[in-house]
């Protein structure tokens, strides 16, 4: 099984509004006793009553119509007298975080985008309301396939976070989780592993037993994981399912990554009837979130169907596997490294079933993709070891199946 694909939406996980002594950040009210936002009230006050129903509705998982109430929240700046700017990079940000959880990408990032500029103008470069809308948008731009843009963004956003330590933890814990995963995709296990460590301890200062403490343990896990070191990675991902299900419920959508790289190592260690159950159970959450066709079950279709491929269930990953492939393939407008690892396990597939030149087709559709978005990811080495083994069975070039593995090689080398 893939041993980096688990990156497809860890980036995904929001995190908690920053809070700031000229924005104060509304509290959380209880779901049955949040006042009704009427339209008589003043229009800040409707955004922030809104904006306090929007949270009640995140934490029980409910995007959909979290994203409602923002957006209702964010027309209020066209009212007279309009709310304060201040307090709608907030709005933004929120919103743009609900979008994320719909697999709205693109509208996610033009939120993050405008949060950015708003906090900015409004509170000052250095605040923190714009460094977390910074890493919220390099999220996005991850997901869409544009690294150097992630990598900008995510270094001039902890750069700010540390100089407002220490109240900006919460927040420096989730950039240095995402400059994990960014130098994960890069092959540096050694720096993933050290910024993966940090987010841990800055985190356990400000927010141990909360989900944005989970987030981080989940995080270390995955470095652990991509190391092949099951038995230090198991147990921080049993610690952060334990928590999220007790903070937030066993049907809450940000349990679903969690689950998905632990049945990464159920698949590794050959325990596939655990494997399925874990893949199982997040594409169920995952589908409830965005529906059978949304970006995010796709993502989790494709993990599912690689347990099935590697515990030799064809008929199960054919019904699955294709579809997924097909909605990612939708989806980006841009090559990206997640979808070109999913065709390459497209590709697994069709070489399985004896489809020759379909699965060198989609090696090849694969590969180019790899070149164009992430050319030192060790997912191109895996698909190049995979293509080197189709044309080594097809009789190919021995000159071929060489250079593919070298170049194979010179990836993984820096995969340690």
């Amino acid at each position: 099984m893939d041993l980096l694909l688990f990156l497809a939406v860890r980036l995904i996980v929001p995190g908690t509004a920053p809070e700031s002594a000229n924005v104060p950040q509304p509290a959380l009210a209880n779901p049955t006793t949040a006042p009704a936002c009427s339209t008589m009230i003043q229009p800040e006050a409707r955004v922030r009553c809104l904006n306090r129903r929007a949270l009640d509705e995140e934490s029980g998982g409910d995007f959909a119509a979290a994203s409602r109430n923002l957006e209702e929240a964010d027309r209020l700046w066209q009212a007279q007298p309009p709310p304060p700017d201040a307090l709608r990079g907030i709005i933004l940000s929120n919103l743009g975080e609900m979008y994320q959880q719909l697999g709205r990408w693109r509208d996610a990032g033009d939120c993050f985008q405008r949060a950015m500029e708003v906090s900015e103008r409004t509170l000052g470069h250095d605040d923190v309301h714009v460094a977390y809308a910074m890493v919220r948008l390099a999220s996005v731009e991850s997901m869409l396939g544009d690294p150097s843009r992630t990598e900008e963004l995510l270094t001039t956003a902890i750069s700010m976070e540390r100089r407002a330590m220490p109240g900006s933890a919460v927040e420096l814990a989730s950039a240095l989780g995402f400059m994990a995963m960014l130098e994960l995709q890069k092959g540096d296990h050694d720096k993933a592993r050290a910024l993966a460590a940090e987010g841990v301890t800055v985190a356990e200062r400000k927010s141990a037993n909360t989900p944005e403490y989970a987030a981080n343990l989940t995080t270390l896990a995955g470095v652990y994981i991509v190391a092949k070191d099951s038995a230090r990675a198991l147990p921080l991902l049993n610690r952060a399912i334990e928590m999220l299900e007790r903070q937030l419920g066993p049907e809450h959508p940000r349990l679903a990554q969690v689950l998905m790289d632990r049945a990464l190592i159920y698949d590794t260690d050959g325990k596939c009837a655990l494997a399925e159950a874990d893949g199982l159970r997040a594409v169920a959450i995952l589908t409830r979130e965005g529906g059978p066709n949304g970006i995010n079950t796709a993502w989790a279709k494709t993990r599912l169907s690689g347990f099935y491929l590697d515990d030799g269930r064809i008929n199960e990953a054919e019904e699955i596997l294709p579809a997924a492939v097909e909605t990612q393939r939708r989806f980006y407008d841009r090559p990206n490294w997640r979808v070109a690892a999913s065709i390459a396990e497209l590709a697994r597939l069709r070489a399985v079933q004896s489809r020759a030149a379909e699965a060198e087709s989609l090696y090849r559709e694969s590969l180019a993709m790899f070149d164009e978005s992430a050319p030192r990811n060790p997912e191109a080495a895996r698909a190049m070891r995979g293509y080197a083994d189709l044309l080594r069975a097809r009789g190919a070039s021995k000159r071929e199946i060489s250079r593919l593995m070298s170049k194979a090689r010179s990836i993984q080398s820096t995969d340690n």
